[in-house]
């Protein structure tokens, strides 16, 4: 990390880092041909690399722009920026402010999205698409009159979302009138 204002040139700050994940899961599971449950253990690991561009010192204009990419595992290929941004203005005695919000993200599945297993519920391996989310914001602000304008706008592709679906059977009795549950 190189501190923003460490030398007279240095205009912003700047930060860059590795990372390293490991994550253990547990659930349980059955074998071919078998009627009994076990519990059985998955592991992922990530590897992730990233960086920030930042200025906070100062009135008029501050910016943060942060970066991380994933470079190997189960979430490879994924990828997050953050953007924010404010400019700052003298009007009439007070400080009319426009500021500024973006952040683009696309995802792997998690875990638990791709293979769940319960008593209810099973599913394993899952093709999903990586989900792909931007949302841009701005805010128009005045203090001196309490003044706020702000839109934004979220768009998401390949959202992962569950349902259930079933049939319907007149043998309340046995099976409470659902056969054939699925959930996807």
């Amino acid at each position: 990390a190189l501190l923003e204002g460490f030398n007279k040139w240095a205009k912003a700050g700047l930060k860059a880092f590795v990372s390293y994940e490991y994550r253990r899961f547990q659930m349980p599971d059955l074998t071919e041909g078998a009627d009994a449950y076990f519990m059985n253990k998955w592991t992922e690991s990530h590897v992730s690399i990233g960086g920030q561009l930042s200025k906070t010192q100062g009135k008029t204009l501050h910016y943060n722009l942060g970066f991380e990419t994933w470079l190997a595992g189960e979430q490879s290929g994924s990828m997050n920026i953050d953007f924010s941004t404010d400019l700052n203005f003298p009007l009439f005695g007070d400080t009319l402010q426009l500021a500024a919000k973006a952040n683009f993200s696309r995802f792997s599945p998690t875990f638990f999205q791709k293979t769940f297993h319960s008593k209810h519920l099973w599913w394993d391996d899952n093709d999903f698409s990586k989900e792909t989310r931007l949302r841009i914001e701005g805010l128009l602000s005045y203090p001196k009159t309490r003044t706020q304008l702000r839109f934004a706008v979220e768009e998401i592709k390949d959202y992962i979302y569950f349902g259930t679906s079933y049939d319907m059977t007149d043998d309340i009795v046995n099976h409470n009138g659902r056969l054939a549950m699925t959930a996807g």
